[in-house]
């Protein structure tokens, strides 16, 4: 980093800033109103499984609610990412990539991987990442623990969690209705109702609909691709029949389709390779609009996914209390797309997955005079099926072209997933100020291997009525991880809402199969994490700072390697990652609220050999000193809002913005796969009248109109190694209108 991008960020480090955790759920509109003229409001969060003060929490974590997240206009996952010290968004064939101090999800489509950081909605862990995008909407509020989190969370936690609470139940009728209408034929809606339905038993309905026309444009078909069609509802029942006994009923169901697609960003190797195999053809790939696609065969996506959970309490007495939490989900997703990304038709693919999944958490509570612990059992099973079928033109192999598709290549199988584990964390008040926690979780995992095929057939014409099927040879395999994650941490209080704390933690993501490779699996990843933090709340809370810093020992990562039909994932040896993260809120004065969060993060393999199969002429390549993927060295954002009262309401100014250094999207580090540094600014004002009953909301997001790549991926050498992948959106801007009853 240069000098004056060091000053640039010393400067916004120490500016007033963060209103990250503003509003906690819990408080009504007349506590909130005291709190707004006292300073920074108190944020409740569950980061320890239990109700606190998020300052309070020796962790890491950025909390918002979703008052919060509406008056910032977030209404998605990537939105809210954009908010986090040291967290990265990226949306690749449509999977949502969420990264947390240079740690996420880095592998290509229809792996069976799972992400490191966990995603949970009501507590039940999100195995699909392709899920997440119809979860957020009626939100409570979001907390984003950073460090690895495998004492109270488990399964592949290793770089931090996301949990989304969505709101319950009420005990009297309420609801609301929100639209958003904007450019690129934006149209969004969501409401809710809630209220009693009999004696001790109140229901929720919520929904949510997402529609824009496409963001690129399709130039052979004059037809705009990654655009959005989604559909999700949920639905909530609360018993409260006995003071000692409650359980919280969801059902949740979400469809999509659209044309959501991987365009073409580039060439991972232009000097080598400075033509795709379908341009030197004569065909077109590209005419210098960065936004356009000249591909043959328009991206498709089709989505169905819904879930059940059961969230049940029991107070044992005592102050012991006991909490069941059952979860279980289904995910289809079909995704096609334009391999080799002109207008000749050379190679396509078709991929479907199919998964399902569940889970039952058990833990038993208990508050004492010293503190309190927690024990309990987890159990997780996840069936995955993934088929793959790219039917392709002799071409690719150096024949004459002859225009017509032959079966090509198919490959797939299914994994079969089985986990467990048993934790616990114990709480101990050594004097009125020091506080010792202790934790840890034993987990067992096995995975198996079932019907991988991988079939060539060049012989066969393509049936579009037979895409899926496998003709040839299967492979079975089964593998088995034991882990133990511990955690301890020494909190020292140094005033009301002020403390200090240190953590040495470790972390763990099970291996698995790279289905349809024929590769062995692939081993566990093993995180070792040193970490100390500071939350303040000074100035009689009209400021409040909270800052971390940690350093990672990182072993075994579990990286993918672009070959010539497709990708293996092998484990890196080791790397270091080391940091520091500052979030800030400033209320000077009624009305006024600054908010700001800076990261610096500082990653690099430390033993890591591979090659790179777009550059062979350089053979075996020592990767040591080389950045981890989707690892800014910065992270920067800031915004001010000023909110006036007036005869006919109260109206809110705001503007916000973030900055963002260079970001490789792979281990190679080469210029050509990445995302330079830039800034993205938004501003917004909006009117809600004297009873907090109607809104209206004007915003314009992506000021400038940058082009910003948020992620790619380089397919198969037969296609000439070619970026593939997305852009965050252009210049949008809209008016939002809601009641509230």
């Amino acid at each position: 980093m240069k000098i004056s991008r060091l000053r640039i960020f010393a400067v916004f480090a120490v500016a007033p800033a963060s209103a990250f955790a503003q509003v906690a759920a819990t408080v009504n509109p007349s506590t909130a109103e005291t709190q707004s003229n006292a300073g920074v409001e108190e944020v409740i969060v569950t980061a320890q499984k239990r109700a606190e003060n998020v300052q309070s929490v020796p962790i890491a974590v950025t909390a918002i609610s979703g008052d919060d997240l509406a008056a910032k206009g977030v209404s998605d996952a990537q939105a809210f990412a954009r908010l986090v010290p040291n967290a990265t968004f990226s949306d690749t064939n449509g999977e949502a990539r969420i990264n947390l101090r240079g740690l996420g999800f880095d592998n290509l489509w229809a792996t069976s991987a799972e992400p490191r950081v966990a995603y949970h909605v009501d507590g039940a862990y999100l195995a699909q990442t392709a899920d997440i995008f119809g979860t957020f909407y009626d939100i409570d509020r979001v907390e984003a623990n950073r460090g690895p989190q495998g004492t109270l969370y488990g399964r592949n936690a290793i770089a931090g969690t996301v949990n989304v609470i969505t709101r319950d139940p009420t005990p009297t009728l309420s609801g609301y209705l929100n639209t958003e209408i904007g450019n690129y034929s934006t149209h969004n809606v969501s409401g809710a109702i809630s209220g009693p339905l009999a004696d001790g038993v109140s229901g929720r309905i919520a929904f949510q609909t997402r529609n824009h026309s496409g963001y690129d444009l399709n130039v052979p078909a004059n037809v705009d691709i990654n655009n959005q069609d989604i559909q999700s509802f949920r639905g909530k029942l609360k018993f409260c029949r006995s003071a000692n006994f409650t359980a919280t009923l969801s059902a949740d169901y979400t469809k999509e389709h659209d044309r959501i697609g991987g365009i073409l960003l580039g060439l991972n190797n232009p000097d080598t390779t400075p033509l795709l195999p379908g341009e030197v053809l004569g065909g077109i790939a590209r005419d210098g609009n960065p936004r356009h696609d000249y591909s043959n065969f328009l991206p498709y996506t089709s989505r169905t996914s819904y879930g059940f959970g059961l969230d049940a309490k029991l107070d044992l007495g005592s102050d012991f209390s006991l909490t069941s939490l059952t979860s279980y989900r289904r995910s289809n997703y079909q995704y096609n797309t334009d391999i080799d990304l002109t207008t000749l038709n050379l190679i396509n693919a078709y991929n479907h997955i199919d998964a399902k999944q569940y889970s039952e958490e058990l833990r038993l509570q208990k508050d004492f005079s010293r503190g309190n612990f927690v024990v309990g059992t987890y159990f997780f099973g996840e069936d995955y099926k993934s088929d793959t079928l790219d039917p392709l033109d002799l071409v690719i192999f150096g024949a004459p072209y002859g225009g017509g598709l032959l079966q090509g290549l198919a490959m797939g199988g299914r994994v079969r997933d089985r986990a467990a584990a048993a934790f616990g964390q114990f709480t101990f008040n050594l004097t009125d100020t020091t506080t010792f926690i202790a934790g840890a979780r034993y987990s067992w995992e096995r995975k198996r291997k079932i019907g991988e095929y991988f079939v060539l057939d060049l012989a066969s014409p393509y049936d579009p009525n037979n895409s899926l099927q496998n003709t040839g040879p299967t492979l079975n395999d089964r593998v088995s991880f034991h882990n133990f994650s511990p955690r301890v941490t020494l909190e020292q209080k140094i005033g009301p809402n002020q403390l200090i704390y240190a953590t040495f933690a470790k972390g763990f993501k099970a291996g698995g199969y790279n289905l349809g490779q024929s590769q062995p699996g692939y081993y566990p990843e093993n995180l070792t994490d040193y970490e100390v933090g500071i939350k303040l709340d000074l100035l009689d809370r009209k400021l409040r700072v909270n800052g971390a810093g940690f350093y990672y020992d990182y072993k075994d990562l579990q990286v993918t390697v672009s070959g010539p039909f497709s990708a293996i994932i092998q484990n890196a040896a080791t790397a270091k990652i080391y940091g520091a993260e500052l979030e800030l809120t400033f209320v000077p004065v009624r009305g006024l609220e600054l908010d700001a969060a800076a990261a610096l993060l500082k990653t690099k393999f430390t033993r890591f050999d591979s090659y790179d199969p777009s550059r062979p002429q350089l053979g075996p390549l020592d990767l040591s000193g080389n950045r981890l993927p989707n690892a800014p060295t910065y992270t920067l954002s800031y915004g001010a809002q000023y909110t006036v009262d007036t005869t006919v309401g109260s109206i809110t100014v705001r503007g916000d913005g973030r900055s963002i250094s260079r970001v490789y999207f792979d281990q190679f580090n080469v210029a050509p796969n990445s995302e330079r540094p830039f800034t993205t600014l938004n501003a917004s004002i909006g009117w809600k009248d004297l009873k907090g009953r109607l809104s209206a909301t004007a915003f314009v997001r992506n000021l400038s109109n940058g082009l910003h790549k948020n992620g790619d991926f380089v397919y198969g050498g037969i296609v000439g190694y070619p970026l593939a992948g997305d852009y965050d959106p252009p210049r949008t801007y809209g008016v939002q209108l809601g009641v509230n009853f």
